[in-house]
């Protein structure tokens, strides 16, 4: 019985090395990828280029990165030049494709954006040009060795989105390889949001101190409040004008004059402009230049606000021989 017991641990103990053997064996031999596999990504955070893109509502501009500025970092980890890995790609011994991160797996979806681009939606996700949450997109040019990023021009402030891309030597996995990681906002540093509450009376107003926003003016108009003020049309020379923003539509009211005192509108109760006396006129919105303030104030027998009904105005200042230099106020008014 013993004899028994002996032959078979010595068994199991046989078997157990060559499963042992087995399982090292598919450890430490390289997986051989097809063409329809996703190779993994190789773990090496010093093979990535992370740029940290912000496009500013009402100023997109495209990203451009230039590959030659990378020069170094092609020929550490793929051993190779800008220029040879451009021949690489027309050999296909190079290739280009997007990397998912959440899987870490390289994405071998075909270009949705010509012959060497993508559209990305508001998740970052790879969609088309038609889709309706596409948000922006992605081009490389061989020729001038760029990459570039774009964003929809209806992108709203507070999108966020991630994506990466990557060149890798072409074959049985892609572990040389150089990963560029775009994180994506769209942000609206020209706009001022605030809040009056115009005491009860005929004409009365609440005002909004200039000075209490000198940086957003000074970020977005290149001037100082003083400046700004001496700037506007009402003034000779002056090259700043003031409009109502429809806060629906977002468009300015470009084609408007002035009701109110000099650069200011009256408006009706639906943020309109209007003149004084006209049929629903409630509110005056006028640039104060001397008290360096802006007045919001009421027309005549006006109810109070009912509390969770306050409505919302919108207007802004913008410099007629540059349309990329403005600033915008969006206002809660309350009627006390």
């Amino acid at each position: 019985m013993k004899r028994n017991l002996f032959y078979i641990m010595l068994s199991c103990l046989l078997f157990s090395m060559v499963a042992c053997e087995d399982n090292i064996e598919d450890a430490t031999s390289k997986h051989k990828y097809g063409e329809e596999d996703s190779p993994y990504l190789r773990s090496d955070v010093t093979s990535t280029i992370t740029s940290e893109i912000a496009f500013e509502v009402g100023r997109f501009a495209p990203f451009v990165i230039q590959l030659e500025d990378y020069a170094d970092l092609f020929e550490d980890k793929m051993n190779m030049s800008v220029a040879e890995l451009i021949t690489g790609l027309e050999n296909e011994s190079v290739v280009f494709h997007n990397i998912n991160i959440g899987r870490r797996i390289w994405d071998k979806t075909s270009p949705t954006k010509g012959t060497t681009g993508w559209y990305y939606n508001s998740a970052g996700g790879i969609t088309t040009v038609d889709d309706e949450f596409q948000t922006t997109s992605l081009d490389f040019d061989k020729t001038t060795k760029t990459i570039t990023i774009d964003i929809n021009e209806s992108a709203k402030a507070g999108t966020i989105l991630s994506f990466n891309v990557g060149f890798a030597i072409n074959g049985s996995d892609y572990d040389d390889y150089l990963r560029f990681a775009f994180n994506v906002s769209v942000t609206d540093p020209s706009l001022i949001i605030s809040s009056v509450s115009i005491p009860d009376g005929n004409y009365s107003a609440d005002p909004i101190n200039l000075t209490d926003h000198a940086e957003t003016i000074e970020y977005n108009l290149g001037l100082s409040v003083e400046e700004f003020l001496a700037q506007l049309d009402v003034n000779e020379g002056g090259t700043i004008k003031m409009y109502v923003i429809n806060l629906e539509t977002e468009e300015w009211d470009i084609t408007s004059s002035y009701t109110a005192n000099g650069a200011g509108y009256w408006l009706n109760n639906l943020g309109e402009v209007c003149s004084w006396g006209d049929d629903g006129f409630s509110y005056y919105v006028e640039t104060n230049q001397d008290e360096q303030i802006i007045n919001i104030g009421r027309g005549e027998d006006l109810s109070p606000t009912e509390e969770g009904k306050e409505p919302k105005i919108g207007f802004g200042y913008k410099d007629t021989t540059d349309e990329t230099k403005f600033i915008r106020f969006i206002v809660t008014v309350a009627l006390e």
